[in-house]
């Protein structure tokens, strides 16, 4: 079939029929050198020339060579785009080199050819996507990632069709494992734009901007979850959706979806018992916290429990155990969980400062001022930059009469605003 692929047309120069020749030998190198010299003397605007210098490249698996050489030719010469169809690969590992080297707009350039050429694969916008993100230009990746769902969903409706059709156990085994790939960039372009539109949802002021950015994102998610219906984190994603725009009675739906999903993928094999278990409680925990703010709260607590046998006491089980029961005004219960994080080792400064904040405001519920004010003093000991306690700070001392130091606890909050 090689030899059939390179039959020397009666057009083609010496010099391509030398390095087709060698080519055709398995002479990949040979052929290489022998492209470098006929540029060198002059045939630098063959396309040709390139072209085949590109291939060579390609059987030795030399992305970068073989994309440099391909896009020479395509420059040289358009209508090669037809030709370079199926050597995509190279022009989209080459780019995911040049960004780990740190030549970005080496890599978005090797990128938009590659579209140019290829404008069908999605995997040139979704790594175009990746590096808009790590830019922290949400637009852009937002935009990059959009499409990579639109390319990606159309080429898996043409691969399913292609499985339906065929009668080739080798070709439907491989059109199977390229649809399954195909599906995984459409989760993965999926998550990272409902990631961005979440941030973006967070921070707007806009409510009809933020509509628009929730309507966005559950179409997205949804797109995501019609490719891959038991996907946990896509679930997840949109729950988290529903919880801030206070759907709960949906975040809930897709939370026990999830784990029904999780479980199956246990049953399956392609979840690790240790990864499946991992998923599952920080599904019970957010499920938890969900059941909380619908004031659900003994569905709330037994969901955090099971969490808390899976993950142990973390500081994210105990912190959300202890908002739980504040919440559900037992406040001696949450003083109770939350001082188990005070001698528990690990933890960052402003989680140790948010458990003292939060055995404060237990305090300040029960009445107990001087102790709230110990625990105050104790979180601002963590965190010393923090105008808000300095504020509460002032308020306590005022209201056990210790005007001098409310005053200047007060100063101190003011010089951190």
């Amino acid at each position: 079939m090689l030899a059939g692929a390179l039959v020397v047309a009666a057009c083609s120069s010496p010099s391509v029929t030398g390095i087709k020749v060698h080519i055709q030998s398995g002479e990949y190198l040979e052929a290489i050198h022998l492209a470098d010299s006929v540029i060198a003397n002059g045939e630098g605007s063959n396309a040709q020339v390139w072209y085949w210098q590109g291939r060579a490249y390609s059987m030795l698996r030399n992305w970068s060579g073989s994309a440099e050489s391909f896009m020479t030719a395509y420059q040289l010469d358009p209508l090669l785009a037809a030709d370079l169809t199926s050597y995509w690969p190279a022009f989209y590992n080459t780019a995911a080199g040049y960004v780990e080297e740190g030549r970005t707009e080496d890599a978005i350039n090797m990128l938009n050819t590659g579209k140019e050429i290829v404008p069908e694969r999605p995997e040139f916008d979704q790594l175009l996507g990746d590096i808009a993100l790590s830019a922290v230009d949400y637009p852009e990746a937002l935009a990059r990632f959009t499409v990579s769902i639109e390319l990606g969903t159309a080429e898996v409706a043409r691969l399913q069709v292609q499985i339906a059709q065929s009668q080739d156990p080798a070709f439907t085994e491989q059109t199977i494992a390229e649809n399954d790939r195909m599906i995984q960039g459409i989760v993965l372009s999926s998550y990272n734009a409902g990631a961005i539109l979440k941030n973006m949802y967070i921070n707007c002021e806009d409510s009809a901007v933020a509509d628009e950015y929730m309507t966005q994102a559950v179409a997205l998610y949804t797109t995501g979850l019609e490719a891959d219906p038991s996907n946990a984190d896509l679930m997840t994603g949109l729950a988290e959706f529903y919880i801030l725009s206070e759907q709960y009675d949906e975040a809930i739906a897709i939370y026990d979806n999830a784990l029904v999903a999780i479980d199956n993928g246990f049953q399956e094999g392609w979840l690790t018992e240790e990864d499946a278990a991992e998923m599952k409680a920080e599904v019970l925990l957010t499920r938890g916290f969900t059941f909380i703010e619908m004031e659900r709260f003994d569905e709330g607590i037994s969901a955090l429990e099971q969490c808390r046998a899976q993950m142990g006491d973390t500081y994210q089980v105990l912190a959300m155990l202890g908002h739980a029961y504040f919440t559900m005004e037992r406040y001696n219960e949450s003083i109770a969980v939350m001082e188990q994080l005070t001698t528990k080792d690990g933890l960052t400064g402003a989680e140790y400062a948010n458990t003292w904040y939060m055995i404060y405001a237990n305090y300040i519920r029960l009445e107990k001022d001087t102790d709230a004010l110990q625990a105050m003093l104790n979180a601002i000991e963590y965190d010393g930059s923090n105008a808000d306690y300095y504020e509460l700070l002032a308020q306590t001392y005022s209201t056990l009469g210790r005007n001098t130091q409310a005053m200047q606890a007060m100063e101190k909050a003011e010089s951190l605003r």
